[in-house]
């Protein structure tokens, strides 16, 4: 008896998506946004397509028309009432789909503050004298990243320092970002720390310390992404845990620097607890 050939249905190509991106500023926002959103979902075919920096009810009629005929749906950051409105009313004549994707909490922020918006648009972008020290703050962290330029240490509000892959550079990356100048400082059983590091004020270095296992993981991940063997000597467990117990003799030696375990803690944690250990002259927890 012939067995019968069973037919199997070809699978279908993901039908094509299109996202339309549209705002009168930059689209700095809506972009960060909608690519957040979207790294949520597994479709791969979704097509963006990005419309800013709009002057008027011409160019959003054009958009709109235009994302009519991707079948498109228009995300928009319009903060100027007749604009959005327009647009709205243009995407309903069209019949697609528009979100108002600042707007929409705009009118509930309203609600709650009991206040009118100015309906300023890029407002969050002012450059104002907290933005230029940001800017200030995460140059001078490049710059005195890994223990290069150990002379600017005397500059530097805060201090890091820890074994490889103990999260200096994470940490003072988002120190940076509230204000701070931070640098960290490398330290190892074969190198010798700067003599610039016990020059400064010694209250101002914070020592970084880890769990063994947290630190083999951390290791084996960043010789994964250099495409070398995990078992290489700088994530054997046995090494790591010589290198953290001569740290641990370092922090002793230095008794004026402030310990911190970051074992389990998220880098907002762990720059909170540097803060407030560094603003009250307190052991961080």
């Amino acid at each position: 008896m012939k067995k019968k050939k069973v037919k199997t249905r070809k699978k279908q190509p993901a039908e094509r998506k299109v996202i339309y991106l549209v705002g009168e500023g930059t689209g700095e926002t809506i972009n960060k946004i909608a690519r957040a959103s979207l790294a949520q979902f597994s479709r791969e075919k979704v097509e963006i397509k990005t419309f800013f920096m709009l002057e008027g009810e011409e160019q959003i009629t054009h958009v709109v028309k235009q994302a009519a005929q991707d079948k498109a749906l228009v995300a928009f950051s319009i903060v100027h009432p007749p604009w959005r409105n327009f647009l709205i009313d243009e995407a309903t004549g069209q019949g697609i789909w528009a979100i108002d994707v600042i707007g929409d909490f705009i009118v509930q922020l309203s609600i709650f503050l009991k206040e009118k918006p100015m309906a300023v648009p890029g407002l969050q972008y002012i450059l104002d004298e907290d933005y230029y020290r940001r800017i200030e703050a995460i140059n001078f962290a490049v710059k005195h990243d890994d223990g290069k330029m150990p002379e600017g240490l005397k500059h530097a509000d805060l201090i890091l320092v820890g074994l490889s892959r103990t999260g200096k550079t994470p940490l003072a990356t988002f120190l940076a970002n509230q204000g701070w100048k931070p640098a960290n400082v490398p330290l190892h059983p074969d190198m010798t720390a700067p003599k610039e590091l016990f020059e400064v004020d010694q209250r101002r270095v914070f020592g970084l310390t880890i769990g063994v296992e947290t630190l083999v993981k951390l290791r084996e991940g960043r010789l994964k992404q250099l495409g070398l063997a995990p078992y290489a000597k700088y994530a054997d467990p046995v090494t790591i845990a010589d290198e953290i117990e001569w740290c641990g003799g370092v922090f002793k030696e230095n008794p004026r620097w402030r310990v911190l375990d970051i074992s389990n803690k998220a880098i907002e944690e762990a720059a909170a607890s540097i803060l407030s250990a560094y603003q009250s002259g307190k052991k961080p927890s």
